[in-house]
């Protein structure tokens, strides 16, 4: 269960409560300067660890960046949580990461926030308005105080408002990359974007990235028109290598996010008139919403759509399908991908958050093109994401 503060962060709060020793940690401007590589030579080895050791035992006396790129511990859930000195902690979690049982991943608080996204990282009809953008709300990158979404960015800024450079409305224009419309091919031209766009930030890096598409390459005139599993994941890589090939990006953190499980936006406005018969057939997602009537046995096995029972009929099979094959042939490519770059080290803070069990209800859906997500759908995905993330692990507010 996710349990949502009472009210935004104020600029000089640590968010919510969180244990002081993770949420007021130093802001560094990214994420390389805890990576564990100690002489600088882009690999974490026995020499950085010998040299660790020749520091503790007071025979090598280290820079202040070998310091901090050695400042690796503690780790809070698997991730590493530097608390500012070098001492044996960081020792031990080196040699964790050298003899490779250890995949060393940032948890700290990072210096900035992009977003590679389509129409739902644009806010495409949040708050009604069909094509009307409200990149204010938007659950990643959000910047408006006083709306009913409380953003990554904002609860990011909330930790760190003296060294986090936030989003607002000057700067939208750098951090929100999405592009209405967005299909995976569109990746790396959108990660191209936010190379180009770090070196105008403070540090001249990304600190954070985050990653949800997909929604467009699924949604298409029929389940054989959606683009082509083995061609999906290629576009998904070709993204991953731009961050990975670049210094502004490579140590950022990539938080991928899966493909929503769409099918509950179909499921929330079904039973509307106005969006079955006037709206939808706009909609280019029609393998989920030709013939929109409910055809399922009954309304047990609709809220069922990982199960095909009896008396299920054409058009609900038909949408259990849908479902099934993003889950499937698209999610899985996407976590198993990011993986790879991870565990091999091309993108060492890459994390995949999984949304597929997330269920939007009608009032998470909008109005208007009773598809997108409206501003309480956004809500939910910012509070999802958050408590799913590291940071968001050791907040209060994320109960279990």
């Amino acid at each position: 269960m996710i349990t949502r503060p009472a009210s935004k962060p104020g600029p000089h709060q640590c968010f919510y409560g969180l244990l002081l020793a993770v949420a007021c940690l130093p802001l560094l401007p990214a994420f390389a300067a805890h990576n564990g590589d100690i002489n600088g030579d882009s690999s974490v080895n026995l020499t950085d660890l010998l040299w660790g050791v020749q520091t503790l035992t007071g025979l090598r006396g280290l820079t202040g960046p070998q310091q901090e790129a050695g400042d690796v511990a503690p780790l809070v859930a698997g991730y590493s949580v530097p608390d500012g000195t070098f001492n044996l902690g960081d020792l031990l979690v080196l040699a964790r990461a050298v003899t490779g049982t250890l995949v060393l991943s940032y948890a700290g608080v990072p210096a900035n926030q992009f977003n590679i996204g389509d129409s739902i990282g644009e806010g495409e009809a949040e708050t009604g308005g069909i094509g009307v953008l409200n990149h204010d709300k938007v659950w990643s990158t959000g910047y408006n105080a006083s709306d009913g979404v409380n953003s990554i960015n904002e609860r990011l800024g909330g930790l760190q408002p003296a060294n986090y450079f936030e989003n607002n409305a000057a700067n939208d224009s750098l951090f929100n990359q999405a592009h209405s419309g967005a299909v995976m091919a569109d990746f790396a031209t959108q990660a191209q974007a936010v190379v180009a766009a770090s070196a105008q930030v403070p540090g001249a890096a990304a600190g954070d990235v985050v990653v949800l598409l997909g929604a467009n390459d699924v949604c298409a005139p029929s389940l054989g028109d959606m683009t082509d599993p083995t061609l999906f994941e290629q576009q998904f890589r070709n993204g991953l290598t731009v961050l990975a090939g670049s210094p502004a990006t490579r140590n950022a953190r990539i938080d991928v996010v899966s493909i929503p499980a769409i099918y509950w936006l179909w499921n929330a406005k079904f039973d509307k008139p106005v969006c079955r018969y006037i709206v939808w057939p706009f909609v280019p997602c029609q393998d989920l919403l030709a013939s929109p009537d409910d055809d399922c046995a009954n309304a047990v096995t609709r809220q069922d759509p990982d199960t095909i029972y009896p008396g299920d009929g054409s058009n609900c099979r038909r949408r259990k399908e849908f479902h099934r094959l993003i889950r499937t042939n698209y999610n899985s490519a996407l976590h198993d991908v990011l993986a790879e770059y991870h565990d091999d080290g091309r993108l060492p803070n890459a994390r995949y958050t999984d949304l597929y069990d997330v269920r939007f209800d009608s009032t998470e859906v909008n109005n208007s093109d009773c598809f997108h997500p409206s501003e309480a759908g956004h809500a939910l995905l910012a509070d999802t994401v958050w408590c799913r993330s590291p940071l968001g692990s050791l907040d209060p507010a994320c109960s279990p």
